[in-house]
Parts: C-alpha cells; sequence; structure tokens
C-alpha cells in the first residue's frame, strides 16, 4: 500500500549489527588503524565496555590479578636479584592488564649505549600504538605512538618508533599479542565475541536508572487527531518522537501538547506488554551468562559473582574445581605467552637462563583443604602449584639460544616510544 493513503505508521527503531573488527591496511595513512564501528576505534570501544559493564570488568580484574599472581620471578637466583631491578612488578601487572583487557600488551624496552644489553623495561598503554604498514618487509619495522588516535590534532605530534630487534635505538617496545585468525596487525581479547552482551548489560543498566530516575512510563501509542500530514511531514514527526522518546537515554521523559481545540488534542493510549520486568530480567541473567562463558569462567564465585544454580553440592568443592579449570585452560596459557616473550626478548637482551614464572594468587580455601587433605603445610601446597603451573620452556636449558636465527612474527610485535623523556 501507497505511504500516501496509509494512516498508521510503525516507526522502525534503530538496529545494532554484529561488530565486525577490521585492520584497515587500504588507508591513505602509513599505519593500520584497529576498528569496530568507526575506523579506528578499536581500543575506545573496547575501554568502554570495561567502564560500563558489570559482570565484564569483574572478569577483568579477577582474571588479570590471577594471571598476574603474586609477580614475576626467575627461578635463577643470580638472575632473579637482576630481574627485580630490570622489570618492575607493577610494570608487568600493568602489562598483563592490557593483555587480558585488550589482548595486546607492550613493555618499554632501554638499551645500554652499546645496544648489548637491556637496562630497563616498562610498561607503555598499547592503545597508544598503531603498527606500520608492512610494504615489502616480512615482519612489522615499525610502530607509531599518539597519544590519542582519535583526535586529529594529536596525531600531527605522533612519533615513529622501530620493533624491537630491527634498529640500534636506544629505546624500544616489546609488543606482546596472541595469533588471531585472519588478523596480523593485532589480536583481538580472548572475550571477544561476548562484545555485544558487555553492551547489553550496560544499556540495561542505563535504562533502569533512567526509569529510576524520570519515573516510569510505559509503551505507548501517539495518536495525532489534527488529521493526516503529508508524507514528508509524517517523516518529520516520526523521526522527532523518536529522538526524543526512544532509546535507554530516554526512559522516563514525558510529552507536553499545546492545543487549540481539545477535540485535536494528540492522544496515547497505553500498550500493556506483559511480564516487562520479567524479560528484562532474562536478559540480564543471560548476557551475564554469555560474559562469563566467553571469559571461561567455570565458577563466578572465584570473582564474587553468586548464580543461582552452581551444580556443585558445595561452595568448597566448586571453587576448588573452578579454579584447576580456569588456572589450566586460561591462566597458564596467558602467563606462558608473557615468560615466553620475555624470555626470547632478555636473550636477546644479553642475559641467558632467565627461567622466568610467574607465582599462582592461589584462593585460600583451596591451599588450606588441599592442605589438609594431603597433610601437607599451605606453603607446601602452594609450592607445588606453583610447580605444577611452571613453563616447560623456561625451564628446559634455560632457554639457552647457541645459534641465532631468522624467527618468524609468532605471536609479538616490537616498538619504543620517545615521549616519556
Amino acid at each position: 500500500m501507497d505511504k500516501k493513503n496509509q494512516n498508521f505508521s510503525v516507526v522502525s527503531l534503530g538496529q545494532q549489527n554484529v561488530p565486525i573488527v577490521t585492520e584497515d591496511t587500504k588507508t591513505r595513512h602509513s599505519w593500520v588503524p584497529f576498528g569496530i564501528y568507526m575506523q579506528d576505534d578499536f581500543y575506545f570501544a573496547i575501554t568502554q565496555t570495561f567502564s560500563t559493564s558489570t559482570t565484564h570488568a569483574a572478569c577483568i580484574e579477577g582474571i588479570g590479578d590471577l594471571i598476574f599472581g603474586k609477580g614475576l620471578y626467575s627461578k635463577n637466583e643470580e638472575f632473579q636479584q637482576r630481574l627485580t631491578k630490570l622489570i618492575p612488578q607493577e610494570e608487568t601487572k600493568k602489562v598483563v592488564f592490557d593483555l587480558k583487557l585488550y589482548g595486546n600488551a607492550a613493555y618499554q624496552v632501554f638499551w645500554n649505549d652499546e645496544h648489548t644489553k637491556i637496562k630497563k623495561m616498562y610498561h607503555i598503554p598499547v592503545q597508544t600504538l598503531r603498527a606500520e604498514k608492512l610494504y615489502d618487509n616480512p615482519k612489522i619495522q615499525n610502530y607509531f605512538y599518539c597519544i590519542d588516535w582519535l583526535d586529529q590534532k594529536a596525531q600531527r605530534n605522533k612519533k615513529k618508533i622501530p620493533a624491537f630487534g630491527t634498529s640500534n635505538e636506544k629505546m624500544e617496545i616489546l609488543y606482546i599479542k596472541n595469533y588471531t585468525p585472519g588478523k596480523y596487525y593485532y589480536s583481538l581479547p580472548d572475550w571477544m565475541s561476548a562484545l555485544q552482551f558487555t553492551e547489553a548489560e550496560a544499556e540495561l543498566s542505563n535504562l533502569h536508572i533512567n526509569n529510576i530516575t524520570n519515573g516510569f512510563l510505559p509503551a505507548v501509542m501517539i495518536n495525532m487527531n489534527n488529521g493526516v500530514p503529508a508524507p514528508e511531514e509524517r517523516d518529520t514527526i516520526e523521526d522527532l518522537i523518536e529522538r526524543k522518546f526512544t532509546g535507554t537515554s530516554n526512559a522516563g521523559r514525558f510529552m507536553i501538547s499545546f492545543n487549540d481545540d481539545p477535540a485535536n488534542k494528540p492522544t496515547v493510549d497505553t500498550i500493556n506488554i506483559d511480564n516487562l520486568h520479567e524479560k528484562y530480567k532474562y536478559v540480564a541473567e543471560y548476557a551475564q551468562d554469555r560474559i562469563l562463558v566467553a571469559h571461561r569462567i567455570t565458577s563466578p564465585l572465584l570473582f564474587g559473582i553468586r548464580t543461582a544454580n552452581n551444580g556443585f553440592s558445595s561452595q568448597s568443592e566448586e571453587m576448588k574445581t573452578a579454579y584447576s579449570i580456569l588456572s589450566t585452560m586460561t591462566i597458564v596459557p596467558f602467563q606462558n605467552l608473557i615468560t615466553n616473550v620475555l624470555g626470547e626478548a632478555l636473550v636477546d637482551g644479553g642475559y641467558e637462563d632467565t627461567e622466568l614464572y610467574f607465582e599462582q594468587l592461589t584462593p585460600l580455601v583451596i591451599l588450606a583443604q588441599t592442605a589438609e587433605e594431603t597433610g601437607q603445610t599451605v606453603d607446601e601446597v602452594q609450592t607445588d602449584i606453583n610447580e605444577a603451573a611452571e613453563n616447560p620452556d623456561q625451564i628446559e636449558d634455560g632457554l639457552e639460544l647457541e645459534e641465532e636465527m631468522e624467527r618468524p612474527e609468532y605471536g609479538y610485535s616490537l616498538a619504543y616510544q620517545s615521549i616519556l623523556k
């Protein structure tokens, strides 16, 4: 039916498509933008999810704490004394957080004057770095540093920086990333499939706070009783009402109408939606469940999140089993990635027998229960857990590399920044 002859309109509200992450290699810039909804908004969008989704934030901070544990150490006592000054613990903790939240992380590396030995390593916010296009090179040669890539003025002050192992500069940055299919310059966080559910949880929070602030307004049908306007005018009215009264930010708003004749006043008919509170509750619970699944969390209790059904006969049993699975499937792989990258970099930086490992942060209830069951002390149980989680690549031969060979870019790229001088 032609819209001219229609006296009734159905307003189509905004819709959200599945987010697609892109590395824009066709850009005119010499660096590669990394975007989701816009050309280069990946890090901004990811930061927003952490700031607005309660479940997601708890998972990021909780898993990040477990990955870092009690710190990064070396089994080589002689090197341990150097490691304390070489890589401050608080810098590694920041790197761990970035790696879990963004799927990418970076160290700032300082060399001696002869470029033969690494003097110091610091964290640098990974969202400030962008990879240079490969051109004809087999691996990334340079990165660009900018404090805010969404600011065109700030981009004018960007700094081009060489990749670790490709220059004789005194300052470089070690870029850490996992392998992601379809991506080369950057990687995706392990929870990326739950991005929309983190946004749904944030929107639910926004909806409720606006309803509470402004009062509760039900779904309605608005009837204009002063004639049928032209299609163009009708579209304008629909757009105006949609902008003012739809979306979670507009929940609870009211309308004022001014009329010359009471007979022509608009009428508002309430559309009752059965069990609306249950629908919101279902969406909230489903979003939380999907976020936990994406983070590979077997039991939310490990992070202080309580759910209705946990499937275990006791909380201690649940936490012990859940921690074992989480440690094997999530914590240790993150730790191995970091120790492998750091181990290789330190060998290139003039150090041998690094034997790096993370001391595990184990819930006290698990340590106490295991100690009681095995007859060991809590310290002995903790030692056994640390040894079980050690990276075999760091133990075997202390990462002694007798032959120098060209290595592919497996899991990390490197760069430096001089903005902090």
